[in-house]
């Protein structure tokens, strides 16, 4: 007669009412990148929340008046509704955060559409007057 052993990795079995225990390893996938942007622009729909990080690009002297900035996207970050509200509340809570340890954060967003600015937008940007 021979007898059966469990297996030595199947997890125990969670006992009703008591919490569980996560674990949560970070790592980065191969071809991760690190991209430092100087702004961001999105769109929402009842899916999910799409936002482009970009870097501007301005070039130099103007033409009858007009100063061309090459705005470049490098990278969009498409989040569920649920995903979205979390990455406000934690950059929410960080800028707080950042604000208590260091001052309040100054500068101004460009003015004009708050949903994002289009290669025909003539939103006047600080920095590039």
């Amino acid at each position: 007669m021979t007898e059966e052993k469990a297996p030595q990795n199947v997890p125990a079995q969670p006992v009703p009412g008591q919490p569980i225990e996560i674990v949560i390893e970070v790592s980065k996938e191969e071809d991760f990148k690190c991209f430092y942007a100087i702004g961001a622009i999105g769109v929402n729909n009842i899916y999910d929340f799409r936002i482009s990080f970009y870097n501007d690009d301005p070039e130099f002297g103007q033409r009858n008046g007009v100063k061309k900035i090459q705005r470049k996207i490098g990278t969009e970050v498409i989040l569920s509704p649920v995903a979205a509200k979390e990455l406000a509340r934690w950059i929410m809570q960080n800028v707080n955060d950042y604000e208590s340890k260091f001052g309040e954060i100054k500068g101004q967003s460009p003015k004009g559409n708050s949903k994002g600015t289009s290669h025909n937008d003539t939103t006047v940007l600080d920095g590039y007057a």
